[in-house]
């Protein structure tokens, strides 16, 4: 390695250095991580990417999905109070799209937990208060979540994680129900699926849980009669 390349690394490494010391870490910032975790763990999309071997350069992107003005704020909000920053925005087919590329933030996260559709996680470091479960699945199930007339449901690929919801949610004396479900399609995977029915355990994840998401929210107040 030659030194010009060395002390383009220091002066990287220099500044993610401090780009990290900036960051919130007091006990509201901390749930605020929280709702973005579960956010991203359902619409987003965390990638690190090495675009050019022989000298190593990694391209760092965000994005957030969101279907939902509510939504949309709610995620802004957090990111600019936690990193001070402010994800550009832009709308295609009626969906927001939330793009960054600070590193800072992307290495922030990862440290936390895992994203991906097959292999997302849990901020388990973060998961130690029941509030924070709370907020964790508020996010999550705003992003993923399917509101019916009598039913919550939301389903993953990614078995292994959306089993541990379902144990969450129990935590909250929220009955629900779990199937998994493989398409006749051999190229389609097998999905985990996850059904609170029993409208005493949708009144307990109303009052308790809830969403950043206003048609879900009122589709919920209305199979509920409030």
């Amino acid at each position: 390695m030659n030194n010009l390349r060395k002390a383009a690394l220091r002066r990287w490494s220099k500044k993610l250095k401090n780009d990290l010391s900036m960051i919130r870490n007091d006990r509201e910032a901390l749930l605020m991580k929280v709702a973005l975790c579960g956010f991203l763990a359902g619409d987003g999309s965390v990638q690190i990417r090495k675009e050019k071997k022989e000298h190593r350069y990694f391209r760092y992107e965000l994005f957030f999905f969101p279907d939902d003005d509510e939504m949309l704020h709610t995620y802004l909000r957090f990111v600019k109070e936690v990193y001070n920053l402010r994800p550009r925005v832009i709308i295609r087919d009626n969906v927001y799209q939330a793009r960054l590329s600070q590193r800072f933030i992307i290495h922030d996260l990862i440290n936390l937990c895992k994203f991906g559709v097959y292999k997302w996680s849990f901020p388990k470091s973060l998961l130690k208060t029941k509030k924070a479960k709370a907020i964790w699945l508020r996010a999550f199930y705003s992003a993923e979540g399917y509101v019916g007339n009598k039913v919550i449901k939301i389903q993953s690929v990614n078995l292994k994680s959306i089993r541990k919801v379902r144990r969450m949610l129990k935590e909250f004396g929220i009955k629900s129900n779990y199937c998994d479900y493989k398409s006749s399609n051999s190229k389609h995977s097998k999905v985990g699926m996850i059904f609170i029915n029993q409208k005493r355990s949708r009144m307990i994840y109303f009052k308790e849980i809830g969403f950043w998401h206003k048609r879900k929210t009122k589709s919920l107040k209305e199979s509920l009669g409030l």
